[in-house]
């Protein structure tokens, strides 16, 4: 069964697969005008570039613009990658920022930044590639997405610190949470993917409502597969998934069927399936280890 779910993701892949090699080449261009030819601090993004993740923000900007989408042109095309690029360089940005807040020793099966190297080399790699992808952003000169990228931002380190200082104490505050540090910028990358392709303000708003319920819905599968439950309160963390993903589907009802919908659509639901069935094993191992006890 997780064969068939991973195969959902992969159809993605092959769907974006020209998409997704201009946005390699573009950040691998970028992270060499960031080191501008430095070894040591090309050794520096390199380390944490090697190891990639889905890409997933980058792949909200290409779907929701080839959503929305009536007239293909290289320069459209291009902004478009431009915009999934600075949303990759942002999110690893704060990937790096909150291995150094959490004291991550690891991530995506090596060392993380900060424990490679140490914590100042850490905190300025981050800063720089935030400035680097809003030096980018404002180089594609779209005002109202360097808006929604500087709120988007803003919320999340507000976020983190509030969390910090007083953590969630009710399911409210939890979700406003996964809002804040996942579903906003996942939000920011439907809305600056449909705006760039010179969607309509409706066709904006409804994408965007898509990626907060989408990242909501993400975030929570992702706690459930951490073993990160709320423990001040109690919450069915895959039926609230489950239910976020239902409110992602619908924000695209109005929308013509096509290609780009049917993705956005499977998106959604790798996401809670995948959860669903990693849950699904765990109960079947324990009710195997069970079993072994009492028959032993």
């Amino acid at each position: 069964m997780l064969n068939e779910i991973n195969n959902r993701l992969e159809d993605i892949f092959k769907f974006l697969e020209d998409d997704l090699e201009l946005l390699e080449n573009e950040l691998k261009n970028r992270l060499l005008s960031i080191t501008d030819n430095k070894i040591d601090l090309h050794n520096v993004f390199k380390y944490f570039f090697d190891i990639r993740g889905k890409r997933l923000r980058p792949i909200l900007v290409l779907l929701s613009a080839g959503l929305v989408r009536k007239e293909s042109s290289d320069l459209i095309q291009g902004n478009v990658i431009k915009a999934a690029t600075v949303m990759e360089l942002i999110h690893n940005s704060s990937l790096i920022h909150d291995d150094i807040i959490d004291e991550s020793s690891h991530r995506r099966g090596q060392a993380t930044l900060n424990h490679k190297f140490n914590n100042k080399i850490a905190v300025l790699a981050g800063d720089l590639l935030y400035s680097h992808a809003f030096l980018i952003m404002n180089k594609l000169n779209f005002s109202q997405v360097s808006g929604i990228l500087s709120g988007c931002v803003e919320k999340m380190c507000r976020s983190e610190i509030k969390e910090i200082i007083s953590p969630y104490s009710d399911f409210t505050e939890y979700i406003g949470l996964c809002d804040a540090k996942t579903a906003d910028l996942m939000s920011a990358c439907c809305k600056c993917g449909a705006l760039i392709s010179n969607a309509k303000k409706d066709e904006v708003t409804a994408l965007g409502n898509f990626g907060t319920n989408f990242g909501i819905a993400y975030q929570l599968t992702d706690d459930f597969l951490d073993d990160e439950q709320p423990k001040s309160f109690d919450i069915n963390l895959l039926l609230q998934a489950k239910i976020y993903g239902e409110k992602a589907k619908k924000n695209l009802a109005e929308f013509a069927d096509n290609e780009y919908k049917k993705h956005l659509l499977n998106l959604v639901q790798y996401v809670t399936e995948k959860a669903e069935s990693v849950k699904l094993e765990k109960d079947f191992n324990n009710e195997q280890n069970k079993q072994k006890e009492l028959s032993s």
